[in-house]
């Protein structure tokens, strides 16, 4: 476990996590955890650093259309992981020519067509991204922890005006997502990122 704040930390152990388990530049790292913990953050400076490719899972909402009628009680029932399977990560894993459509829940519309370079690494970015549906892909599984006083700052600092539907509807639901499928505790590496 990381217990440092400095996006260094992270950093630095991911690399040292790439040569343990001998990986080339094709490979998949999932950077999951609570929303304001940094994991954006994250995988800008893995990107800035090093080139890696960044598929953000907000991209992969299911439109409210295709929700089903009960989706606030299944874990991560809000989620494409059909899509990101058949658009993303298989073809990348099969180094086939790999891109996708970027979905917006805000206005509930896809937006662009986004390609993946198949010569970098590629950072599967956000809450559900270690999903184990997802395992067959991930070669490395993050876990980005923050305390709930920080995570409140962060996100009321980010938008005042969403802060209480993060507390009221969000964070509960991906806590139970995290807790049902021990996410952090299948992780190979947890950072702490609190202030």
């Amino acid at each position: 476990m990381l217990d440092n704040y400095d996006n260094n930390a992270i950093v630095s152990g991911i690399e040292s996590l790439v040569n343990e388990k001998n990986l080339s530049d094709h490979f998949v790292l999932s950077l999951d955890g609570p929303c304001g913990s940094g994991k954006t953050t994250i995988a800008n400076e893995l990107r800035d650093r090093y080139g890696y490719n960044i598929v953000h899972m907000d991209d992969f909402y299911l439109p409210f259309q295709e929700r089903d009628n009960n989706w606030m009680s299944v874990v991560a029932g809000h989620m494409d992981f059909d899509r990101l399977i058949k658009n993303v990560l298989k073809p990348y894993k099969t180094k086939r020519e790999t891109n996708y459509i970027s979905y917006d829940c805000h206005s509930d519309r896809y937006l662009q067509k986004i390609d993946v370079d198949l010569e970098k690494p590629l950072v599967l970015e956000g809450s559900y991204s270690s999903h184990p549906i997802l395992k067959d892909y991930i070669d490395i599984k993050i876990y980005v922890d923050i305390d709930n006083k920080t995570q409140i700052e962060r996100l009321t600092n980010r938008n005042k005006e969403t802060v209480d539907k993060f507390v009221a509807m969000w964070i509960p639901f991906e806590n139970n997502y995290f807790k049902t499928l021990k996410i952090k505790e299948s992780s190979d590496l947890v950072y702490e990122n609190s202030q």
